[in-house]
């Protein structure tokens, strides 16, 4: 779970949007600015790491470094030891996945934070607890961040969350349909370029014998 000094200090969530971290700290400096602090050490104290705090999440890519260096060490540092445990740290781990630059992101550090929530000691506490509410939370999170990792590895974690789904067909399913998605998607990528080449030289062709 991501434990986050400053988002604490702007009280705002890991995932929140940047309007509302700005509305957030509009809120705060005003609460706490030097001409309502006064002499108040205290307040000129909460105002210096709210102005902290906003200089830090306001920007995409100091914001982005800060949860590399804090939400990654954490994590590590949290064993998810109770099903709802693996099941909030689940929706953390999609909440920081959501702000990720897809062209500047530490892949396999997700991949392995991934892999650690979904070991076979957790699937059985998860198995044990046998809540269906809390298994589509887990798939659903832990599928929305696998979009940010190559082909092979989605089919790593998409073949163990199956195993996670069980006989629940609606979760089967959606783990399938996902699995499709990103293997067109994969497709797509790795031959866009030549589909394009072929497409522009039969264009070129196509126009040549129009001339002619």
């Amino acid at each position: 779970m991501i434990e986050s000094n400053h988002y604490n200090t702007l009280r705002v969530s890991p995932n929140a949007t940047f309007e509302e971290i700005k509305k957030a700290y509009r809120k705060l400096a005003l609460q706490y600015h030097p001409d309502v602090a006064g002499d108040n050490l205290e307040y000129a104290d909460k105002f210096r790491a709210i102005k902290a705090a906003y200089d830090v999440l306001s920007n995409a890519k100091t914001r982005q470094a800060y949860h590399y260096k804090y939400f990654y060490k954490d994590f590590k540092t949290q064993p998810a030891v109770t099903a709802d445990m693996i099941a909030i740290q689940a929706k953390d781990l999609a909440a920081f996945a959501k702000i990720l630059d897809p062209y500047r992101i530490n892949e396999e550090g997700l991949y392995d934070q991934i892999l650690q929530l979904i070991t076979d000691s957790n699937l059985a506490l998860v198995q044990q607890v046998n809540n269906l509410e809390m298994k589509r939370t887990i798939i659903g999170s832990l599928l929305y961040c696998t979009q940010l990792l190559k082909y092979e590895s989605i089919l790593a974690v998409t073949t163990i969350l199956l195993s996670l789904a069980a006989d629940e067909a609606l979760l089967v399913k959606q783990i399938e349909e996902h699995t499709k998605l990103q293997k067109r998607l994969y497709y797509w990528n790795r031959y866009k370029l030549a589909l394009a080449i072929v497409i522009a030289l039969g264009l070129c062709v196509a126009m040549y014998l129009l001339v002619s």
